[in-house]
């Protein structure tokens, strides 16, 4: 099963800005779906810092679009500073079990594929 990025469903909607007018995407357009599929979404390997390889890109994507993470991780496989800071922020907006700690285990993968309504995009 492949996860993908919620679709904004809506009528097209145009806008006046600085005097040109401007298509926005409304709710009745299909947004494009990022996929993440570097491990299968059934698998849940405990990731953390330093780490490095597929389950690691497979956090950063998931970090990237399924979350509200203003601060996107760059997906290269490598567990550095700036995933720890999306798995950190991951963790405290979804009240994951086991705090804020940067290891992604069970209830952290949980959250990544299903976080909650308010810490999603």
């Amino acid at each position: 099963m492949r996860t993908r990025r919620p679709a904004l469903l809506g009528s097209t909607v145009v806008l006046a800005v600085a005097g040109a007018l401007v298509a926005a995407p409304s709710a009745n357009a299909v947004a494009a779906e990022p996929l993440c599929d570097h491990i299968p979404d059934s698998a849940t390997p405990t990731v953390r810092p330093d780490d490095q390889g597929d389950a690691v890109r497979q956090v950063q994507c998931l970090v990237n679009n399924y979350s509200a993470y203003a601060d996107w991780v760059e997906v290269d496989g490598d567990y550095g500073p700036a995933t720890a800071r999306g798995v950190h922020w991951v963790q405290t907006c979804n009240g994951t079990t086991g705090g804020a700690d940067g290891i992604v285990g069970p209830s952290t993968w949980s959250r990544l594929y299903t976080p909650k309504p308010a810490c999603a995009l």
